[in-house]
């Protein structure tokens, strides 16, 4: 039941994500990319989540592939769980030439259940979510092996020409607007850093 809730609530992007500055065909492209990114996170089908990310953030990862270690957490069985899944505004940014950016934000609870096979790595999760979530918002309780964390995520939605018709996922933290500068303009950083304020 649970599943069917949290497809509902993804559905529900193609009428939430509506800029005035983005085109009816990139609001509605970046809703269904943005529908399936949160399915497949839902599902932990890590290996398919590859595919929304843009391909730059991972060039400075080069002893572990991407697709290693999305195969390392499909082994390691933690069960994961998304709940009150919203999605915020979708606000077109600045396009720079052929490339356009639109910045999106939303909000879940997750749940992570583990278990006596891979509750060695409950410390290494938990400070992993606090770095994303924030410290005040990631509990964990050692007696069920469970993991929750609250908050909320700013995300650039990137569509390249170089890299074809479909838009790609950058996180964005509004704390560290240059972190992806390599991939990003600093113009549509500095653009968006505004906009979350």
């Amino acid at each position: 039941m649970r599943k069917y809730i949290i497809v509902f609530a993804i559905g529900m992007l193609s009428s939430g994500l509506m800029a005035q500055s983005l085109s009816k065909t990139d609001s509605e492209a970046i809703s269904a990319r943005f529908s399936k990114f949160l399915e497949h996170t839902s599902k932990q089908e890590f290996d398919k989540l590859l595919n929304f990310l843009h391909p730059k953030q991972f060039e400075g990862n080069s002893s572990v592939s991407m697709k290693e270690m999305a195969q390392m957490l499909q082994l390691m069985r933690i069960k994961l769980e998304m709940e009150n899944v919203e999605v915020g505004r979708l606000n077109g940014l600045s396009p720079q030439g052929n490339n356009k950016y639109a910045l999106a934000d939303y909000s879940m609870d997750l749940k992570l259940t583990l278990n006596e096979q891979n509750k060695a790595f409950a410390d290494q999760i938990v400070n992993g979510l606090k770095g994303e979530f924030g410290a005040g918002n990631v509990t964990y309780d050692a007696s069920k092996y469970l993991i929750t964390a609250k908050g909320a995520k700013n995300v650039i939605w990137v569509k390249e020409k170089a890299l074809g018709n479909d838009w790609y996922l950058v996180d964005f933290d509004p704390q560290r607007p240059q972190a992806w500068k390599s991939i990003i303009p600093e113009k549509v950083l500095s653009e968006a850093a505004t906009k979350t304020k």
